[in-house]
């Protein structure tokens, strides 16, 4: 029944073929189409693939960059890390260092204590057996040997005086000070030796006392390891008073005192003291922590003596404070005394008594003025705060030499130059070195740090600030012109601009301590009332205001 005739237009087998061909195109356009998805979500998928290796990438490129970054921290911190150790050891090695110096330093130190407290021990135990060999009279026996009565009394209190202090000295102990002997600031441990009254008259009251002065100074020798037990900073003295010394006592102390450790030592009151200002000097040679040295009415002095008396202050290492009083009355040698120790260089003495030594009493004899050479030294600035110049000879002149030097002076604190001869002009002279009123540039460039006695205090110096002091006077000058309304007319050609200068240093120096000065605010109204160049300034202001 198939058409197998060549008729296209009857259909035919060949039309039959045809529909069959034309029915599989659809199926290939399908794979074809299958094929193109599965290529698509071929490159879909491979540009997802790409996106995630770019990404790889990427995080690559980022952990690459925080491994660099972790590297140079780490390098970083291990080269800080290893500076900070260095420093570490550096720094335990220094307080290592610094431990083992103070241990040693401790050690040393503990030893040293240790050493000290067993030669105390030691001292105390050799003196146990020790009894008090020279012989003590009573008054009875002595009146009986011959010995009138001032002689009986000063053999019998001065034994009796040299047997407690040796009597204490071997037991260890610091005798008790005898408080009525002249003031000398003192009041640490210390040995007091003070006769009340009387005078050896002869020979034999010296032969009476010599076994007493033996056992004395044998124990004053013996002494030491005391003082050493003592803490550094005690105050430790030894002050001999109106006690009489011929050259056989005065060598037995002299060898006790060489190595005593003491800071202060004061010789008073002592007529016969053989050796004088040498065998103080000797001393004071022999003890390196003497600071203070008190020396009154030692008579019989020389030449001699001051010039080696002058060398021991000199070269001594901690000597600070000397006085030395009543030793040259009625003699130029109060003069050479001071002058020896003015004109060395280097004195580093803080404090200086020079009373009652006749100074410039004879400079017209002499033709010299040691007040000249005193002078020069004060301008100069030296160490010394205190200056002690009671009953001597110095008059106006001197005065004006010294008023004069205290005009550049900064050091100096106190002054004492009362019972002398300086009258009203010299006392004037004083007043206008400490505060010259005639201008407020004369008042600052005073001298605003020395306390200075005549007669009595001047005021002026009350406070050991020279600030303070300045400021006082300044202002006390400005209220004493307020009352009067004439600060203006001391202006002169100071600068209306400084105007509030004026008005703060007004301020800055104000002071209501004092019932006589006035207020601040009544200066300000006065130069802002009468000080005819404040109006200018305002015009001045006012002219500037109406240009803007």
């Amino acid at each position: 029944d198939v058409n197998t005739s060549s008729n296209n237009n009857d259909g035919g087998f060949l039309h039959i073929s045809g529909e069959r061909e034309g029915a599989s195109e659809p199926s290939r356009d399908e794979n074809n189409t299958s094929q193109l998805d599965r290529m698509e979500q071929m490159m879909m998928r491979m540009e997802e693939k790409l996106a995630t290796v770019s990404s790889l990438e990427n995080r690559c490129e980022t952990l690459e960059a925080k491994c660099s970054s972790l590297e140079n921290l780490l390098e970083s911190t291990s080269q800080s890390t290893k500076e900070h150790i260095d420093s570490l050891h550096l720094q335990l090695d220094q307080n290592c260092n610094s431990l083992e110096n103070r241990l040693e330093a401790i050690s040393r130190s503990t030893k040293e204590h240790i050493d000290k407290a067993l030669k105390y021990h030691e001292m105390l135990i050799r003196n146990q057996n020790w009894e008090y060999s020279a012989p003590v009279y009573t008054l009875n026996e002595l009146a009986l040997a011959d010995y009138d009565d001032d002689e009986t009394n000063y053999i019998y209190d001065t034994s009796q005086m040299l047997k407690r202090n040796t009597e204490a000295l071997r037991r260890g102990d610091f005798p008790e000070k005898n408080r009525d002997i002249a003031e000398t600031g003192d009041e640490g441990p210390g040995i007091c030796l003070h006769i009340e009254a009387g005078f050896p008259y002869d020979d034999c009251t010296y032969d009476e006392l010599s076994p007493h002065w033996r056992e004395f100074a044998a124990a004053l020798k013996d002494f030491k390891p005391a003082f050493d037990v003592l803490p550094d900073d005690s105050e430790t003295s030894i002050t001999f008073g109106n006690v009489q010394l011929n050259q056989e006592m005065t060598q037995l102390v002299k060898d006790a005192l060489m190595k005593v450790p003491f800071k202060l030592f004061c010789f008073q009151y002592s007529c016969h003291f053989h050796g004088g200002m040498s065998t103080i000097a000797a001393m004071m040679d022999n003890n390196k922590y003497l600071q203070i040295l008190d020396v009154h009415r030692i008579l019989d002095m020389d030449s001699n003596d001051i010039t080696k008396l002058c060398s021991a202050i000199h070269r001594h290492p901690s000597l600070v404070d000397v006085s030395i009083s009543g030793c040259f009355t009625g003699s130029r040698l109060g003069n050479e005394m001071l002058q020896t120790l003015l004109r060395t260089d280097g004195l580093k003495l803080e404090r200086l008594g020079m009373a009652e030594n006749s100074l410039t009493r004879y400079r017209y004899r002499t033709g010299f003025n040691v007040c000249a050479l005193l002078s020069n030294y004060l301008a100069g600035n030296p160490r010394l705060k205190f200056l002690d110049l009671t009953d001597n000879h110095f008059d106006d002149g001197d005065a004006l030499l010294i008023a004069n030097a205290l005009r550049t002076n900064t050091t100096l604190k106190n002054l004492i130059i009362s019972g002398n001869r300086v009258g009203e002009p010299g006392d004037s002279l004083f007043r206008t070195a400490v505060c010259n009123e005639s201008s407020l540039n004369s008042v600052a460039d005073s001298n605003h740090s020395c306390m200075i006695e005549t007669e009595y205090a001047l005021d002026g110096n009350e406070s050991e600030e020279r600030e303070i002091n300045r400021a006082n006077k300044i202002y006390r000058l400005l209220s004493s012109r307020n009352k009067t309304m004439s600060n203006v007319q001391h202006f002169g050609d100071i600068d209306v601009k400084l105007l509030p200068n004026v008005l703060e240093a007004v301020q800055n120096y104000s002071n209501d301590r004092d019932e006589d000065i006035v207020k601040e605010l009544s200066i300000v109204y006065e130069i802002m009332r009468c000080w005819d160049k404040v109006s200018h300034l305002y015009i001045g202001q006012s002219k500037d205001n109406d240009l803007l």
